[in-house]
């Protein structure tokens, strides 16, 4: 069932011949150091690989100085992968067939290349007189800041080997003699193939146990996870929380934080835009919206590692538990590898609470962040109501002056009419307008413009009485309430 599947997968991944690494170690009673007899690494180009799968050549089995036959151990294949849109595997569709039948890789190895989620299984398979084999899979969920990586081995109970292939993202050593220089990196910028390498070369005595690779694997996962979380992830939700102004919490926030050039800020295009401990202004909200949500969604996606490795080491345990004695080995081997893997367990459970301590803090920041928000709005309403006030005054002004003059008006129209002559006799030849009608204009005209002057100084005063109010209302529903029984 699982070929049909198999063959299926295999025409939609991306086949990318990109060279190999591999580890080798051969474990032998009483023997817990590292030699060049019993342990060697290396890189393979293309045209190696099958050599190196059937031991020959420059990959013959080493002469061994003592006279027993090694206990089992350990042979590694690495090689590139990566999955964006479809998955893309770092050697041919050929040496994968072959790698896949030299190590005897379970035939589900290339479906868990195509799961971003992550994923574990275990399978087992009774060959007869060769004895029983036991097939496990780890695909980690795809997270490039932690890891992205898939192990899948096969163990053979009788003669206790251990064959595997490990594909990663970035996960092989180009320069393994540099040591030294590698060392002083921080372990989430060192290659996982390096890692892995030295944690082998760390625990010769357990080369012929089924579960070392995983338990590598898993605490390589957990530890990179660790420093991520405890390191760039939390960093970056305290730089959100600094630049909406409205966190500080711990001795620790007195001042602002991150000022080294590899702990970055947020950046906008506005220079102005970010400004700590003040409110949030229209400039900024599209900003820090879009800066909240981004890496909200990030904690999200992280969210899956820590349960990823939760529930794996327990995967790995409840293997330890059900398994039989001759299938643990020794039994401090053993208690040392269960210790491990609960130790795995409780961390992995510790960052999953962290993370999600993470997710609540942003989704807090994201509520002020509406907050202020619905503040502006206010504010903006305030104003908008202030100028309908200012325009309704400006109305009523309007008409008491017309109130004023329209009874003069109502007076004069109607002594205009024709109902009233004025007009003298027919034989008197005298006008009936007044030598002293000037008089009129020149008490009318000032007085209209006495009234229009005094009613635009009455206009300018109220509406800096109106800005006046409305900025001290702002700047009161900036400063935080005091209770009336705080206020002496």
């Amino acid at each position: 069932m699982f070929h049909f599947h198999q063959d299926e997968t295999a025409r939609s991944i991306e086949w990318n011949p990109l060279g190999f690494q591999f580890i080798e170690a051969w474990s032998f009673r009483n023997v817990n150091e590292v030699t060049s007899w019993n342990f060697r690494h290396g890189c393979l180009e293309n045209s190696q690989l099958k050599e190196w799968l059937q031991q020959t050549g420059d990959f013959s089995v080493p002469n061994y100085p003592l006279s027993k036959e090694p206990n089992g151990g350990i042979r590694l294949l690495i090689c590139n992968y990566t999955l964006f849109e479809r998955a893309s595997l770092g050697m041919s569709r050929d040496d994968y067939s072959l790698v896949e039948a030299m190590l005897g890789l379970h035939p589900s190895t290339l479906s868990a290349l195509e799961v971003s989620g992550g994923m574990f299984s275990r399978y087992s398979k009774s060959t007869g007189q060769q004895g029983d084999r036991t097939s496990i899979i780890l695909k980690a969920p795809q997270k490039y800041e932690i890891a992205n990586y898939m192990l899948s081995l096969t163990h053979d109970t009788t003669l206790q080997w251990t064959t595997a292939l490990l594909a990663g993202e970035d996960i092989i050593d180009l320069f393994p003699s540099m040591d030294d220089y590698r060392c002083e990196l921080p372990f989430r910028s060192q290659f996982p193939g390096r890692t892995i390498r030295t944690s082998l070369a760390q625990s010769p005595e357990i080369w012929n146990n089924p579960l070392t690779l995983p338990c590598i694997l898993l605490t390589d996962h957990l530890k990179r996870l660790q420093q991520y979380c405890a390191g760039p992830l939390t960093q970056q939700v305290m730089v959100i929380e600094e630049h909406l102004g409205v966190t500080t919490v711990g001795r620790r926030n007195q001042v602002p934080r991150f000022r080294a050039p590899t702990n970055r800020r947020l950046r906008s295009k506005d220079a102005d835009v970010l400004n700590l401990g003040i409110p949030v202004d229209r400039a900024q909200t599209h900003f820090l919206t879009v800066s909240i949500n981004s890496k909200l969604t990030s904690i999200l996606f992280t969210r899956r590692s820590p349960k990823w490795s939760y529930e794996a080491s327990q995967f790995l345990l409840n293997i330890i538990n059900e398994s039989s004695g001759e299938w643990r080995g020794q039994h401090s081997h053993y208690n040392q590898m269960r210790e491990l893997i609960e130790h795995n367990i409780y961390l992995a459970k510790s960052i999953e609470d962290h993370v999600l301590c993470l997710q609540a803090r942003m989704e807090l920041q994201l509520n002020v962040l509406y907050s202020f928000v619905a503040q502006s709005d206010n504010r903006l309403n305030a104003r908008l109501a202030a100028s309908t006030g200012r325009d309704s005054t400006s109305m009523k002004i309007l008409a008491f002056i017309t109130t004023i003059f329209l009874p003069g008006t109502f007076i004069a129209t109607l002594f205009s009419m024709n109902m009233f002559d004025w007009e003298s006799g027919p034989s008197d030849g005298n006008s009936t307008v007044s030598p002293q009608f000037w008089i009129y204009w020149a008490t009318a005209v000032p007085l209209t413009a006495v009234t229009l002057g005094g009613w635009a100084l009455w206009w300018n005063f109220e509406k800096h009485r109106y800005d006046v109010h409305i900025k001290e209302a702002v700047y009161r529903a900036d400063k935080p309430y005091k209770s009336w029984w705080r206020k002496r």
